[in-house]
Formats: C-alpha cells, sequence, structure tokens
C-alpha cells in the first residue's frame, strides 16, 4: 500500500531558501527536479563545488544568504 497525499497538503506556503552544494554526493541536485511545484515561493541558490559540509566549507557565504533572505 503506498500513502498518496493531495498535492494542496504539502505545498509549503512559506519563503523558503534552499543552498544547494552542487558537489554533495549523498544529495545531488537531480533531488530538485520538481521540487518548485512544492515550494512556490523559493529562492535556489546553487552553489558549485561545494559538497555536503557546505556550512563547514563556505560559511560566509551560507551565512550571508540566510542574512540576506530574511531581510526581505
Amino acid at each position: 500500500m503506498t500513502l498518496q497525499l493531495p498535492k494542496e497538503m504539502v505545498i509549503v506556503r512559506l519563503p523558503t531558501l534552499v543552498i544547494w552544494a552542487e558537489g554533495d554526493a549523498a544529495l545531488p541536485p537531480a533531488l530538485l527536479d520538481g521540487l518548485d511545484a512544492f515550494v512556490p515561493d523559493m529562492r535556489l541558490v546553487r552553489v558549485p563545488g561545494a559538497t555536503h559540509w557546505i556550512v563547514h566549507e563556505r560559511p560566509a557565504l551560507v551565512a550571508g544568504e540566510i542574512e540576506g533572505f530574511l531581510a526581505r
């Protein structure tokens, strides 16, 4: 048995920031495909060369993106 929910029950209705490390082996960029259909007010920041440990590799970038997003 597969659980299926109506699309309107899984839509994120808040402004959302997604910072995506494009070199993440655990979470490949293909996981972003179709995300915008469920998160209509999404800001996507792709970070080339960053890995799963983006917070440690690029802390200033991550902090700056969050700060800018919260300031809007």
